[in-house]
């Protein structure tokens, strides 16, 4: 085999490699979806927003819970539980000091003197 017949297969036989290595770069990034995708955006943002607005009222729509509403929910309840509501509930201030009153006469007979009751690092509070 001679040199130029030789020389000549190696250029063809470069030729080819960089042919299909280009093929093979091409091909690689049409099968690539993530870039597609991102291509596809890119490229067209307008239809890919409403596209995306439009899937979301769509799936409000058929996901979302029917409202139910209960009109004899205040017929139900009997008047000893309502009475007994209206007490507790105007009575919630006043429980709720001497709640605080306790928790505070309970901490000053269980913890010393010299450690501080405040949450601030201050001095003891009486």
């Amino acid at each position: 085999m001679d040199q130029a017949k030789k020389a000549a297969l190696i250029k063809d036989l470069d030729q080819q490699r960089s042919d299909l290595s280009a093929r093979y770069r091409g091909l690689r990034g049409e099968l690539d979806l993530a870039y597609q995708l991102r291509l596809s955006v890119k490229r067209h943002p307008k239809r890919w927003a409403a596209a995306a607005a439009g899937i979301t009222f769509l799936g409000m729509r058929l996901l979302r819970s029917k409202k139910v509403i209960y009109k004899d929910q205040q017929k139900n309840r009997s008047l000893l539980f309502r009475t007994g509501k209206l007490v507790f509930n105007l009575a919630r201030p006043a429980l709720t000091t001497m709640a605080l009153n306790y928790a505070r006469k309970y901490a000053e007979a269980h913890l010393h003197r010299e450690q501080e009751n405040s949450m601030l690092g201050g001095p003891p509070q009486k």
